[in-house]
């Protein structure tokens, strides 16, 4: 294995949804693990930038968690804004943009980070960072409805505890003007009629027990060339780190291998399809993470070794393909995207089989795009086998 040691018990706890009705509990510890403290935030007191806003607890919000839960009822309670009517950041808390980023049916994404003061992150294994106790990231989203006008839709929250991971969605209302914790276990289907999906808990747990240490968008590689806000190379300064030697990693390849290996790492492997014990697809023997050890060239990254002209695993999902003999596909065949299942896979909605697998309905025509020329370009002369027969 090349996974980095677990940090204490990973809670699975006050998921993207809450409980129905009075609900499940928020927290659900493991064997070592105990409920934290529900009562009022400590506000962020990480990296400061000039002329931020103070948080301070409102006095006119709700925020007391649910019955059970332990995260604030109110989105204006957690944080992550000094002045919530200016939408104005709180102090130590820092906006950035990974270099790569999941597709989400376009929505637009704005992206948010607080370590605590004098706390560090652990990055001595570039592929699994490890977070300090009181580490939160947020995740908003804008949406767009029928006329295709720009909202506000959700922000999601992920905080770590002293038992563990902790995180919630909160629904953004019609007028923008309050966000609340979404307290229900079947997420929402279509939020305010634009299409976008608000995950339940368990899509949530999903995705995110993938990775060592929960958090999917922040590695070497994502806070690399192209990422904006917080980097690899501010860490040390905004003194988040303590020695950024080890994260000065590149992508292998060419223009297309970079950009198609960059795109699989963010929307695949950094959640699923890695060799994790915990990841959704560890079964398929599909790799599509890209790993610090195994950066020297496009041959020895994982896509390649666990993807070129291997079948797929025997519990592949078929439905809905326009060939849905297992004998027709590869994972990946060389030059041949119309017989790579990771392709088709990509183009796939609405069965159980398409890639991403939850967050969206719509297919994403440049990703496809993007894949679809890395597999065209697989000549023998170019280092890639021959096509499996």
């Amino acid at each position: 294995m090349r996974r980095g040691r677990v940090v204490g018990a990973l809670l699975l706890a006050s998921g993207c949804s809450s409980g129905g009705g009075e609900g499940p509990p928020d927290v659900q510890p493991g064997p070592d693990a105990s409920i934290p403290d529900a009562g009022p935030d400590a506000p962020p007191d990480g990296p400061v930038e000039p002329g931020c806003v103070e948080f301070a607890m409102p006095t006119d919000a709700d925020c007391a968690a649910p019955i059970d839960g332990v995260l604030p009822v109110d989105l204006r309670c957690t944080g992550l804004y000094g002045d919530f009517d200016k939408r104005e950041l709180a102090c130590g808390v820092l906006e950035y943009k990974p270099a790569m980023e999941l597709w989400s049916d376009g929505a637009e994404k704005r992206r948010f980070v607080s370590i605590p003061k004098g706390q560090r992150v652990d990055v001595s294994n570039p592929d699994s960072f490890v977070y300090p106790e009181g580490t939160q990231f947020w995740k908003e989203f804008r949406v767009h409805g029928a006329g295709g006008a720009s909202r506000l839709g959700e922000t999601r929250l992920l905080r770590k505890t002293a038992a563990g991971w902790v995180y919630t969605s909160y629904v953004w209302s019609e007028d923008e003007r309050q966000a609340i914790q979404m307290q229900n276990d079947f997420g929402v289907p279509d939020l305010h009629g634009t299409g976008h999906a608000v995950p339940t808990r368990d899509q949530c747990k999903e995705c995110h027990v993938g990775r060592v240490d929960f958090v999917l968008g922040w590695d070497a590689l994502m806070l690399g060339p192209g990422a904006e806000g917080v980097t690899r190379e501010s860490l040390v300064a905004l003194g988040v780190i303590e020695d950024g030697s080890a994260l000065a990693l590149s992508i292998p390849g060419d223009d297309v291998e970079r950009q198609a290996l960059g795109y699989l790492h963010a929307n695949c492997g950094v959640s699923c399809h890695n060799d994790h014990p915990e990841a959704a697809a560890q079964e398929t023997g599909l790799y599509l993470r890209l790993e610090a050890s195994e950066l020297g060239s496009v041959a020895a990254t994982d896509a390649v070794r666990t993807g070129i002209n291997k079948r797929p695993a025997e519990n592949a999902k078929y439905e809905g393909l326009t060939n849905p003999d297992p004998a027709n596909w590869y994972a990946i065949r060389p030059g041949d995207p119309a017989r790579s299942l990771l392709v088709a896979r990509q183009e796939l909605r609405d069965f159980e089989g398409q890639m991403p697998r939850i967050g969206t309905r719509k297919v994403d025509n440049a990703g496809v795009q993007l894949v679809t020329s890395w597999i065209l370009g697989m000549k023998e002369g170019t280092g890639y086998p021959p096509p499996g027969p």
